[in-house]
């Protein structure tokens, strides 16, 4: 499904693109493959309920991106870095924790955001404003126990 919404008094063009496509652990390379594929942006944001497979899902494509480091989840550091020789750092964020923009600050996180690098960010929705530049949403639903939906949006500004 593709949008394109144009507004001529404020000068933006804003393309959304979306495709869903379900998958289970035994199938996770798809669902990586899927997203390298057909993301627009190296920026790519994940949503999706406590437990559903987001960090495993970004140490799937670390992996197929070449990163030979332990990917594990942000959480209380709210920041990772992986070493991808091919395609520079990987910067990893969780920001479940964070409460407030000045944490953020403290990271150096508005010059990851600047960065060419792959940058994946659990738990976007807390500071949805920020998120102002082109970026990929991944959205990760519960179909049963063992299977997810995922969504993928470009967003292009």
């Amino acid at each position: 499904k593709i949008f394109i919404i144009y507004e001529e008094n404020l000068s933006f063009v804003i393309n959304y693109f979306w495709v869903d496509i379900s998958y289970s652990l035994n199938s996770i390379q798809d669902a990586s493959n899927f997203i390298i594929n057909n993301c627009k942006s190296k920026l790519i944001l994940f949503e999706g309920d406590l437990g559903l497979g987001k960090t495993t899902l970004i140490k799937k494509i670390c992996m197929d991106l070449g990163s030979n480091n332990k990917v594990s989840s942000p959480t209380f550091p709210i920041l990772n870095i992986y070493d991808n020789g091919k395609y520079g750092n990987i910067f990893h964020v969780d920001l479940f924790r964070v409460n407030n923009i000045s944490d953020l600050n403290e990271l150096g996180f508005y010059e990851i955001l600047d960065l060419p690098n792959w940058i994946f960010i659990e738990w976007p929705d807390k500071f949805k404003k920020i998120f102002d530049k082109n970026h990929t949403l991944i959205k990760i639903k519960e179909i049963s126990k063992n299977k997810r939906k995922l969504s993928l949006t470009n967003h292009e500004f």
